[in-house]
């Protein structure tokens, strides 16, 4: 019982961070020596790294989050993914050996960035739009979001 209502607590304090904790608006930019803004980087990518930091212990939503990303990605861009165009790489938050990565992208508990790289730049920025998506009746809108994000991103079309 201990544990349920553990699990039931960080569930609904995690989405509590995530709903108020700077998801809502406009992604703001992580910046580091190599990273540009989006007026600095245009046109196609060379590739696409989709970075979704989760917990070892999540609740259902988040963890349907998790699936549903990897889902788009595995369906929709096998090809990409294949030859390195598109990555996804999933990181453990309170994971200490994720210090490291964690800190570079001064990330939340549970939060999607977007790396795209353009030669020796990159642009890196959260996807904060996926948490209006959560749940299990908004799975097909999220894999949805996925992919037109994603394919838009591979032609050229970032904001």
């Amino acid at each position: 019982m201990r544990t349920i209502i553990f699990l039931m607590t960080t569930c609904l304090v995690v989405l509590s961070t995530v709903l108020t904790g700077g998801c809502a608006g406009a992604p703001t930019e992580t910046q580091n020596a190599n990273t540009e803004s989006a007026a600095q980087v245009v046109g196609k990518p060379d590739s696409v790294e989709l970075i979704y930091f989760h917990t070892k212990i999540a609740c259902h939503c988040m963890s349907t989050v998790q699936d549903n990303i990897k889902y788009a990605i595995d369906t929709y861009f096998a090809n990409e993914t294949a030859t390195g165009k598109v990555k996804l790489t999933m990181v453990v938050s309170d994971d200490p050996a994720n210090a490291e990565i964690v800190n570079k992208y001064d990330a939340m508990a549970f939060v999607l960035f977007i790396k795209e790289k353009h030669g020796e730049k990159e642009r890196i920025y959260p996807v904060s739009d996926i948490w209006n998506m959560t749940g299990d009746d908004n799975r097909d809108k999220l894999i949805n979001f996925i992919r037109v994000t994603v394919n838009d991103i591979l032609d050229g079309k970032t904001s």
